[in-house]
């Protein structure tokens, strides 16, 4: 998604667009729903506001931030890929949501749209400079507007005690984000994001912490790893071989069950402000 008024966004969603891909943000939509929605809910969304979801996707977000407004609100998502919008739409059907999705990007928001809050997860690290796209978004928007993103500390996790496995296959999926010049720890840089911007955030920082039988956190990291496997290869992080990862899920857990560790997963970090 590129960004309005600021330089232009990485034109390229760095984990593609694949059938498998769409699957594994839903998986990670139910590994992180609960922290999300304490984010969406710390910042102020409420019944009855009109909210407007940036970068939706698969409709993680669109779909808590529904159930949180309400039938007295409203949710739009916006997301560039069709492919991904299709999921979302079948998605908010088989629930019972009445969520609009358009295929658009960021330039094409009119000034002050009708909107109480705009929020986005996981997307200003795909950003050239997220402190400009912030800056540009606040100036279509009304005062008053709730502005709301939601980002990974992708570096932050780890295990205690240590995992060598687990801890070499975060390090990868954080190097092809620094190699390509994304933010690894994007809600690190949260706070001066939005300074840049003209806000000062409220924020908070999440972290889902599990044991050695989590074998959907595991399958995340194997998938994750699957979307960025060319990527690591073409930045010569690692080769197919050395990864080898149709036997990574089962060596994950091999090493975690071999001892008893508590895992700490990427921490999530909201901020929000409103604009003045």
């Amino acid at each position: 998604m590129s960004t309005p008024g600021a330089q232009p966004a990485h034109d390229d969603y760095i984990l593609g667009h694949s059938e498998r891909e769409l699957a594994r943000l839903e998986q990670q939509a139910a590994l992180f729903a609960g922290q999300t929605r304490d984010i969406l809910l710390r910042a102020g969304l409420e019944k009855g506001m009109r909210v407007l979801d940036l970068g939706c996707g698969v409709g993680d977000v669109s779909l808590i931030a529904a159930e949180i407004v309400g039938p007295q609100g409203s949710v739009t998502g916006i997301d560039p890929s069709e492919a991904a919008l299709s999921v979302a739409r079948a998605r908010a059907h088989r629930r019972g949501f009445d969520i609009a999705f358009e295929a658009t990007t960021l330039e094409a928001i009119e000034e002050h749209p009708d909107v109480d809050a705009v929020i986005g997860r996981f997307i200003l690290l795909h950003m050239t400079d997220p402190g400009a796209t912030i800056a540009a978004l606040t100036k279509r928007l009304k005062p008053g507007t709730l502005v709301n993103f939601i980002e990974f500390d992708i570096t932050s996790s780890y295990a205690e005690p240590a995992l060598p496995l687990l801890h070499q296959a975060i390090a990868r999926i954080g190097e092809v984000y620094r190699r390509s010049g994304r933010a690894a720890d994007m809600g690190a840089r949260l706070y001066p994001a939005y300074r840049a911007a003209g806000l000062t955030p409220e924020m908070i920082g999440l972290t889902r912490i599990s044991n050695r039988d989590d074998v959907d956190g595991f399958a995340f990291i194997v998938e994750s790893t699957r979307s960025l496997l060319p990527a690591i290869e073409a930045l010569g992080i690692a080769t197919a071989v050395e990864i080898d990862i149709d036997t990574l899920h089962q060596r994950l857990l091999d090493e975690a069950r071999a001892g008893d560790p508590c895992i700490f997963y990427p921490r999530l970090v909201g901020a929000w402000a409103r604009v003045s």
